[in-house]
């Protein structure tokens, strides 16, 4: 879901780029483009925009009520690293390749009985992954409906800026952080256990460790909030810069 949220973001940041190079930075293409046309563009990436930052809201909220409230939570397990074993007698045919090491590392699993505390890191860093497209949805939304009002480099612009480079940098590191605790929590509940058994199945030596899966501890620190953050630091820059420029401008004229 992450993944398909930030290419979404992404388009309408293209899209909004668009809009600025046609708009402004092309007086060629603007004379050959009625203000209409123009306008026009702007509308409908501004619409668009709106429009995300809304289902990016309600699905943040939804998020957070259901994976709260639900007795049984969808979430992400880590294991350590685990592959099936096969009894004596038991073959596959058909498969074009062998498997040489390594196996399965996560699971997509639906829990019952999570603890809350799990629960609430789940639900947090899910919303997170929903609030970061829906911030730069905002923020492409605030530069179309100044781009409409003619302030192409209104001062608001550079200071969103600033505030999204925040919520992006602390908003991506905190969703991938607190996604990965929960995950770890839920995979020591769900996997670990202090007795069990099993009757004696030929060729495998201990069917729980061969059929059962070992929780896991991971979390990961993602940098690339931390870049992207410092991208929309240096847009803000750029966009202060450009609003110094056109009050120059404007008292020359």
């Amino acid at each position: 879901m992450g993944m398909f949220l930030w290419v979404a973001a992404a388009a309408l940041v293209v899209a909004l780029c668009i809009a600025v190079i046609v708009v402004f930075l092309r007086p060629s293409a603007r004379r050959r483009m009625a203000p209409d046309d123009a306008h026009s563009l702007v509308r409908v990436t501004l619409a668009v925009a709106v429009l995300w930052a809304g289902i990016a809201l309600v699905g943040a909220i939804v998020t957070t009520i259901t994976t709260l409230v639900q007795t049984a939570v969808p979430i992400t397990v880590p294991t350590q690293t685990y592959w099936p074993t096969l009894p004596d007698g038991a073959f596959v045919e058909g498969t074009t390749a062998t498997r040489e090491g390594g196996g399965f590392v996560s699971a997509d699993v639906v829990v019952n009985g999570l603890s809350f505390g799990a629960r609430i890191c789940w639900a947090i860093g899910q919303a997170l992954w929903w609030i970061l497209p829906g911030a730069i949805a905002s923020m492409v939304a605030l530069a179309c409906f100044q781009l409409i009002r003619g302030r192409a480099f209104a001062p608001v612009l550079a200071q969103a800026s600033m505030v999204i480079a925040v919520i992006i940098s602390a908003g991506g590191v905190a969703a991938q952080v607190l996604s990965d605790i929960a995950g770890s929590m839920a995979s020591a509940e769900l996997l670990s256990y202090s007795g069990g058994g099993y009757e004696e199945v030929a060729g495998v030596e201990d069917a729980l460790a061969a059929w059962w899966p070992q929780e896991a501890f991971v979390v990961n620190f993602p940098f690339w909030p931390i870049a992207a953050g410092l991208a929309f630091a240096a847009l803000g820059a750029i966009l202060r810069h450009g609003a110094d420029l056109q009050r120059e401008t404007e008292g020359l004229v």
